[in-house]
């Protein structure tokens, strides 16, 4: 409430000032007496009717005080080009976080530039354009694909798309322009492109030599050529046959010990044991993880 108020003074009596107020409807607040003057706070929606019913000129009516709205919106006024000039300033900030005003290529393979660029602008992105225009994923991986490009990280820097491409010339050729094929049977488990197309998903049962990533991306309709990277897990069920000379629990151990793989995880393992010549054969079924990359360390 008190923020809504305004202080008046007007030369009158207390009581005939309160006795006109009252007649008028218009409540009064933190009432004084000061002289000659008879000070008063009313509501800002009754300042116009209280000078109404102040009107003679022996009555000498003023305001002494705004209320802290009435002073907020006299200042807003005077200060309507500061406020249009701050707004206008959040506009263009807004704008400069949405939209590419510069395009920077950096890093080692900054003398790619002028190829880089093309991509960027064949994938969607220009000045004063939003960054969301741009298929980052694609043009990605088409820089990835110029000659000795071993890195490529695209990211919008302020109003600023900052393409960082790297380069090395000592292991120049080394990168595989092929797609990624399996290299054994079974069953994907987790396939993830880095760059390139997937062509299989989980769940998907594979022969040796199917596709696993495409060397290439979609692009609109239309399929670029880029560098395939990424890698597959594929579960694998084999059958492995251990020769002992008889059924023990030691015997058992190294049997399972035959089937551990080096960089391969061991999902199940069971087994069941046949007679032979001059012993026992511990048949072993197992199943596990085969993992398999391209253009990855």
């Amino acid at each position: 409430m008190k923020g809504r108020l305004t202080e008046i003074s007007v030369v009158a009596t207390a009581e005939a000032a309160l006795k006109r107020l009252k007649k008028a409807g218009i409540a009064a607040y933190a009432c004084k007496k000061r002289g000659a003057y008879f000070i008063f706070c009313v509501k800002d929606k009754d300042i116009e009717k209280a000078f109404a019913i102040f009107d003679k000129p022996c009555y000498n009516i003023c305001v002494v005080k705004n209320s802290a709205k009435r002073r907020f919106l006299s200042l807003a006024k005077l200060r309507a080009g500061l406020f249009v000039g701050a707004a206008a300033f959040v506009a263009l900030a807004v704008f400069a976080n949405t939209f590419v005003l510069k395009i920077e290529v950096s890093g080692s393979g900054s003398y790619l530039e002028a190829d880089v660029r093309k991509i960027i602008l064949d994938e969607g992105a220009r000045e004063f354009k939003p960054f969301s225009a741009l298929n980052k994923a694609v043009a990605t991986g088409r820089i990835l694909s110029l000659p000795q490009v071993t890195f490529c990280n695209i990211e919008r820097r302020g109003s600023v798309l900052v393409v960082d491409v790297q380069v090395d010339d000592e292991h120049f050729g080394s990168a595989s322009t092929k797609p990624l094929l399996s290299d054994t049977d079974g069953v994907v488990r987790n396939i993830v492109a880095v760059c390139g197309t997937a062509a299989v998903s989980a769940g998907d049962t594979v022969k040796k030599g199917d596709t696993l990533i495409y060397a290439h991306m979609l692009s609109g309709e239309e399929n670029i050529s880029c560098l395939a990277a990424g890698y597959a897990e594929i579960e694998c069920a084999r059958t492995s046959e251990f020769f002992a000379e008889e059924e023990s629990e030691e015997n058992l151990k190294k049997a399972y010990s035959s089937v551990l793989l080096e960089n391969e995880t061991i999902l199940s393992r069971k087994h069941t044991v046949k007679p032979c010549d001059g012993g026992v054969i511990y048949v072993i079924d197992f199943s596990y993880i085969h993992k398999i990359s391209i253009n990855i360390t």
